[in-house]
């Protein structure tokens, strides 16, 4: 038992560590926060966490094993991530600026969930920590709990890193000031979002 626990506690670390580290999610909440303001921004930290509770359960079915049978599915998914991310990428980098919102635009929230959960679902960092890191606690030598309480520590730990995000970046400090600087902070954002998905289908060829 105690050493399940420990294992529970590396994994919570691990997933930590990995939510903190920027990328596509984190800039995405980020940006829709400044943009739209908490309540788009704490949809895209649900539409995160759904794309991660996805990736849960595909390890659980044998996500590692499906990879390691067909490696052609993993280069599929990088060119699919770095494809979607380098379109993005353009139309942020071409979106207008706006003037600052009192209240969220009709379907601003349900937007913001459907890119959350489109941007997780097609990172292949998310791939790589499911089918690696995520799969070696829950092996089929675990017991079903343990395969339950690690989804519930990945889960809740990626839902509190970006909706902390959503809560902090909706702050009326972040918004004015991204309202005075939209253009270059899109801009910033969209090359970043550009580089990352350009450097995945570089490294899928």
């Amino acid at each position: 038992m105690t050493e399940h626990v420990v294992s529970l506690a590396s994994l919570f670390l691990l997933t930590l560590a990995t939510s903190v580290v920027p990328g596509p999610s984190n800039f995405l909440t980020m940006r829709i926060a400044m943009r739209r303001g908490r309540g788009p921004a704490v949809a895209t930290a649900f539409g995160a966490t759904l794309g991660v509770l996805i990736w849960c359960v595909a390890a659980l079915v044998g996500l590692a094993a499906l990879l390691a049978a067909a490696p052609w599915l993993y280069k599929a998914m990088r060119i699919a991530g770095g494809l979607y991310l380098v379109w993005f990428a353009v139309a942020l980098w071409r979106s207008r600026p706006e003037p600052a919102l009192t209240e969220p635009p009709p379907g601003a929230a349900k937007a913001a969930f459907a890119q959350g959960l489109a941007i997780c679902l097609t990172n292949p960092k998310s791939v790589l920590f499911f089918a690696s890191v995520f799969s070696a606690y829950v092996g089929p030598d675990t017991p079903d709990w343990l395969h339950f309480a690690a989804v519930l520590v990945v889960t809740i730990t990626c839902l509190i890193w970006q909706a902390g995000l959503a809560l902090a970046f909706s702050a009326a400090r972040a918004a004015q000031a991204y309202a005075r600087a939209q253009k270059p902070l899109d801009r910033g954002a969209a090359g970043l979002m550009g580089l990352f998905g350009l450097s995945l289908l570089w490294t899928s060829g």
